[in-house]
């Protein structure tokens, strides 16, 4: 099953910049399993975010709207296509 496609993709392209503008591993930033919670979820709000597991306050704090705008631009498209 494939999960968030291309959302997915930017998902992990942006937490690999922002884990080596950070001078941390990946994994500091967001594991893979809430990216991929994310990319399957496609979450609108800071509330949405925060029912998904491995994205804390302190994390929604840092990522939060940056990770929401993602989900946007990414659905935006994606209804544009259609």
């Amino acid at each position: 099953m494939e999960v968030g496609g291309t959302l997915l993709d930017r998902l992990r392209a942006w937490r690999r910049t922002t884990a080596k503008e950070a001078g941390v591993p990946a994994y500091v930033v967001l594991q893979n399993a809430a990216l991929e919670q994310i990319a399957h979820g496609k979450p609108s709000t800071i509330n949405d975010l925060r029912i998904i597991s491995g994205v804390g306050a302190k994390r929604i704090e840092q990522y939060g709207e940056e990770i929401l705008r993602l989900v946007a631009e990414r659905e935006g498209k994606a209804q544009i296509g259609r």
